[in-house]
């Protein structure tokens, strides 16, 4: 396993990581005895970062995640987030005022079984909380007592990335990229980089797009929980399976399309860590697998072209 630096938070992580997202159901029914699984794998190939939050199954995640590291807690970069309100009332909607964020840290303590977490970060902050929350003070106060040692954003858009490095507080940008959306690479990692702002890749696959395995017919399954069932309704689907069409030159012998897309996130030096949802033990393996493959820089650029020409070319 590869091993980066952090940007300027000094923390040596393996460039996979381990999301967990996907263990609190929202790609579909899970069983926890996979996830488990999915756990030790990461921690037995040297997966040392693992990345949940509060909102993933209404905090089921960090539940799941503090039993399966009892004891070995110090194995881990553990990081998770706050912000989007995921029971009660206020359901959907986003909280980053400070008595919020200081409340439901203290839950994600809890759930977590540990006394500090190594990365807090804020869960989809807009540019306006990312320049003028009070939150920041209440993050920094939290690390001087060590209930956090770093603290980051998790963001949806290129602007909030580049307001989180301007505004110089964020330690770290988590920003969804891979091969079917490469704008980061272009507006946001180069500004992180020169800022020493950790990078951490979310969403390398596209939501299992990028495994290459998803048909037409699948659309029918993506129902409830299953994030999938708004980020692919329509057509969308049908048009993001024929952009896959496109990519599966990146799929040799020896290697997936999966482990491909995961390579071409970490072949970008800003990225210190690229985070996929692993099912079970299985999936963990081969994404952990994706560290020791080195696409070709023709490969690379073939597949950087096809974004930029939207896929005709």
């Amino acid at each position: 396993m590869e091993y980066r630096t952090l940007g300027r938070t000094g923390l040596r992580v393996s460039v996979i990581g381990l999301g967990t997202m996907v263990h609190a159901g929202h790609f579909g029914p899970m069983k926890d005895e996979e996830s488990l699984d999915a756990i030790d794998a990461a921690l037995d190939l040297g997966v040392n970062f693992i990345d949940t939050s509060d909102a993933y199954g209404a905090g089921y995640s960090e539940t799941l995640l503090g039993k399966a590291l009892k004891g070995k807690r110090d194995k881990v970069v553990l990081a998770t987030k706050g912000g989007n309100v995921m029971a009660g009332p206020n359901r959907g909607k986003r909280n980053f005022a400070a008595d919020y964020i200081g409340r439901v840290m203290e839950d994600s303590l809890k759930r977590l079984q540990t006394d500090y977490i190594d990365l807090y970060q804020l869960h989809n902050p807009d540019v306006e909380v990312i320049r003028n929350g009070e939150v920041w003070e209440l993050l920094e106060r939290s690390k001087k007592e060590g209930k956090i040692r770093h603290y980051g954003v998790s963001i949806n858009k290129v602007d909030e990335g580049i307001a989180a490095v301007q505004d110089g507080r964020s330690e770290t940008i988590q920003i969804e990229y891979n091969l079917l959306d490469q704008k980061p690479a272009e507006d946001v990692f180069p500004v992180a980089q020169k800022a020493n702002v950790g990078v951490i890749v979310r969403v390398p696959l596209r939501r299992s797009l990028l495994t290459g395995k998803l048909k037409l017919e699948d659309q029918q399954r993506f129902q409830g929980e299953d994030v999938r069932a708004r980020n692919f309704a329509g057509e969308i689907f049908q048009k993001e399976l024929e952009k896959v069409e496109r990519l599966r030159f990146l799929a040799k012998s020896g290697r997936s399309l999966a482990q491909a897309a995961i390579a071409f996130c970490i072949a970008q030096p800003a990225v210190s860590v690229v985070i996929a949802g692993a099912r079970n033990g299985q999936q963990m393996r081969e994404n952990a697998a994706s560290a020791d493959l080195k696409l070709s820089s023709d490969e690379i650029r073939r597949a950087t072209e096809l974004w930029r020409s939207g896929f005709r070319s």
